[in-house]
């Protein structure tokens, strides 16, 4: 006879492939969710007179966002794990996205000191744990009241 916690555990929330995987398709889905609302803040920039104002602000918004529904996401995808999910995502999306935008010329240049940058990144990444709570929450059905009669 097979043990049954053994079975169990490798389907469980920290099962390797189970983190993997659910670790994989969060940080598609907040990468996904990001380039929809980048598209979106460009074209709200380009309707204003001077499209270049608004390019930073416009950045940190769809930064936090992002943030926050791709830690909705995440714990949609891993009902088992959602605040490991979401932090790993959150932090992983974090370094990726501050490493590519050190990684571009033009962001040194830029009028926003660079200690200012990361502390919002780092900020950012608290903003993905309570997208996973509110997506718990929403996950959870309302009991109803019985009318009294």
């Amino acid at each position: 006879m097979k043990n049954k916690s053994s079975k169990n555990h490798a389907k469980g929330a920290g099962a390797p492939v189970t983190v993997l995987k659910s670790f994989l398709y969060g940080i598609l889905s907040t990468a996904v969710i990001g380039l929809a609302l980048l598209l979106a803040g460009t074209a709200a920039a380009y309707l204003t007179p001077d499209p270049t104002a608004f390019v930073e602000p416009l950045g940190f918004v769809t930064l936090f966002i992002t943030a926050f529904f791709g830690g909705f996401a995440a714990s949609k995808i891993n009902k088992r794990a959602p605040y490991l999910n979401a932090i790993l995502t959150g932090a992983s999306f974090t370094l990726i996205s501050t490493l590519l935008a050190l990684a571009l010329p033009h962001t040194l240049a830029s009028g926003t000191e660079l200690l200012p940058r990361i502390l919002l990144r780092a900020l950012s990444l608290a903003t993905f744990p309570l997208g996973a709570l509110v997506g718990i929450k929403a996950s959870k059905p309302q009991k109803r009241k019985r009318r009294k009669r």
